[in-house]
């Protein structure tokens, strides 16, 4: 019999249950759950919808007990980045999550570019100019429009921690969440509480920072019974890190996490130089890498949107064999601010091969070949922008399905088929590192 793990996988769209079950043959992952993550409007911003979300997960962990029909070893969640949420001096979760979509932060960069020069920056958070997106803007923001909040907060928490949490009852922040959100100093791996207090935002909400380690057992009545007393884990809680440890690449080897977004990266030593569009994340404790983030299959995806509401998609698998024998050598970049969010993507993407003189695609095959081609080099530029003297790529994560693209990155990168549930595979080998005292991967800060 196997020894079983439950991993919480959360995406800034949906969330799974997997159990990831070990034995004398290695780890099998079975997806038990599955829900959506949706947006709400609340406060004055949008915000997730926690609750649903966690009513959701409750209702997941269940069914996957129920099917387990005994107590997993261990659980543990990995989520996004840089979103979270405060509680007060009673422990009570008061201000939801906003979501990184939300426009509030736009140009909250230059605002804090304004105050800590880049050098210094760079000398901190590992880049010379913070992200609007990230949990510093987000913070910068409230300091100066919603202070009494920071005021009244006791415990900041990512969204992984915040499931913690809501399990075991443990305020902890995760290393790999804590070293994405930008308040982290890079070489001592602790919150840079001096940047923050130039930044006029106040500290007494960070707490204790934990990786790879057992911080406490489900104790929660609104949890199934069978997870009570179960050891609850902080792994790595970073989805993109997760991915990066399952691989566990070499210094010469790129890691493409694909998905809806793709993010590329590789290992670094710190203050190495790396492109001014990448960020810094810690994989875990001492472990570094730099991430570019770029367009994934939400460009197909938006267009095999537009040919289902017209009725004329054909199903995935001859949309394969169409892409497959397309001749057509249209390209454009799909970077282009076009692409974000357009009434019509075949459109979009039509004039900007004719906009750069490229070959216009016709047909839906067409379409296939100028994106997977389009994307494949926009990979293969991102990566020389690093600078390293290797080809070697290992491509993870759902977009594995897509065959054309694959094929087209073969013809730019040495590639290596990794695992496509990758996130989940380092949230499992993570919870086994932990109960077995691994310490690689463990350090509380």
């Amino acid at each position: 019999m196997g020894r079983n793990h439950i991993a919480i996988d959360l995406g800034a769209g949906s969330g799974r249950i997997i159990v990831g079950t070990q034995d004398e043959k290695g780890i099998s992952l079975t997806e038990t759950a599955r829900f959506m993550n949706e947006l709400e409007w609340r406060d004055g911003a949008n915000c997730w919808n926690y609750n649903k979300l966690l009513e959701n997960m409750i209702a997941g962990l269940q069914s996957t007990c129920d099917k387990l029909g005994e107590a997993p070893e261990s659980i543990s969640c990995d989520s996004w980045a840089q979103d979270f949420g405060l509680l007060d001096a009673d422990g009570k979760l008061f201000q939801f999550p906003v979501s990184y979509r939300d426009p509030r932060t736009a140009g909250m960069s230059r605002r804090i570019a304004s105050m800590i020069s880049a050098d210094d920056l760079r000398r901190r958070i590992g880049r010379s100019a913070a992200t609007d997106i990230s949990t510093l803007s987000q913070l910068k923001f409230m300091a100066e429009g919603q202070r009494d909040r920071l005021d009244c907060a006791s415990t900041l928490l990512h969204i992984a921690d915040l499931i913690h949490y809501e399990l075991c009852g443990n305020a902890v922040s995760n290393w790999a969440l804590a070293s994405a959100s930008q308040l982290m100093n890079i070489k001592t791996e602790t919150w840079d509480c001096e940047l923050l207090d130039k930044l006029d935002i106040p500290t007494g909400f960070l707490g204790k920072i934990a990786s790879g380690e057992v911080i406490g057992q489900v104790n929660d009545a609104r949890f199934p019974n069978a997870l009570q007393g179960v050891p609850v884990i902080s792994g790595t809680g970073h989805d993109t890190a997760a991915a990066f440890l399952a691989v566990d690449p070499g210094p010469d080897t790129f890691v493409l996490s694909l998905g809806t977004w793709a993010m590329l990266g590789i290992k670094i030593d710190l203050f190495e130089q790396i492109p001014e569009e990448s960020v810094v994340m810690g994989i875990a404790p001492g472990a570094w890498a730099a991430f570019s983030g770029l367009p994934g299959m939400w460009i197909q995806q938006h267009c095999i949107r537009c040919w289902e509401q017209a009725g004329i998609f054909p199903g995935y698998a001859a949309f394969d064999a169409a892409v497959e024998v397309s001749a057509c050598r249209g390209m454009f970049d799909p970077t282009s601010p076009e692409l974000f969010n357009p009434v019509n993507m075949p459109d979009a993407i039509r004039n900007l091969c004719a906009a750069n003189g490229s070959e216009i695609p016709v047909s839906i095959g067409d379409f296939g070949k100028v994106i997977s081609r389009s994307l494949a080099q926009c990979y293969y530029e991102a990566a020389a922008r690093y600078n390293r003297q290797t080809c070697n790529l290992v491509v993870v994560g759902g977009g594995l399905k897509n065959k054309p693209l694959l094929k087209d990155l073969r013809e730019l990168f040495s590639v290596q088929v990794g695992p496509c549930e990758a996130t989940t595979l380092g949230n499992i080998k993570t919870q086994i590192a932990a109960l077995s005292g691994n310490h690689h991967l463990a350090r509380t800060t």
